[in-house]
């Protein structure tokens, strides 16, 4: 197993593969879902795993649940969650990979959240470039990478981004 995490500069191209999957998604659910780009490759000039991160939130889990399969046919696998935030967890993996999606019910803190860290770190470049400092500095030990100091970090940045959007 790799030790180091591959942190690379932001692609133009991010965007452009989170557009054709959410697209390549909306067709397959059977309900209307909301569909976001989350995490580190939804911000621009952002350093990041090159993994496209999908938030989708439905009405109800227990439903989405039902026909969460479909997403199979896209090359997904759904992953147990031990984050205790009622969520569903799915990754794509060909080669590598490349997609993640967290689905939450309508209503989840978590939706919130995730949603005001990206908007917040778009609007204050400053603590985006800590970040990227931090996770270029924190690549080359993947278990320190996972936890420790860069949760604390987006910790912090949780709580500044959620005074900030009220």
């Amino acid at each position: 197993m790799k030790k180091n995490i591959d942190i690379v500069p932001y692609r133009t191209s991010w965007e452009e593969d989170f557009q054709s999957e959410k697209k390549a998604i909306d067709q397959l659910l059977p309900e209307k879902a909301a569909i976001y780009h989350i995490g580190s490759t939804s911000i621009p000039n952002m350093f990041a795993m090159p993994i496209i991160d999908l938030m989708i939130v439905v009405t109800c889990l227990k439903k989405f649940d039902e026909f969460s399969d479909v997403l199979k046919t896209l090359g997904y696998e759904q992953l147990g969650d031990q984050s205790k935030q009622d969520r569903r967890f799915f990754i794509k993996c060909d080669d590598n990979c490349s997609f993640h999606i967290q689905v939450y019910a309508k209503g989840n803190a978590a939706v919130e959240r995730n949603i005001a860290f990206r908007e917040y770190m778009i609007a204050h470049t400053d603590q985006a470039m800590e970040y990227i400092k931090l996770k270029k500095e924190l690549a080359t030990n993947k278990s320190e990478y996972k936890r420790g100091r860069k949760e604390e970090f987006l910790d912090e940045i949780d709580r500044k981004a959620s005074k900030w959007k009220k």
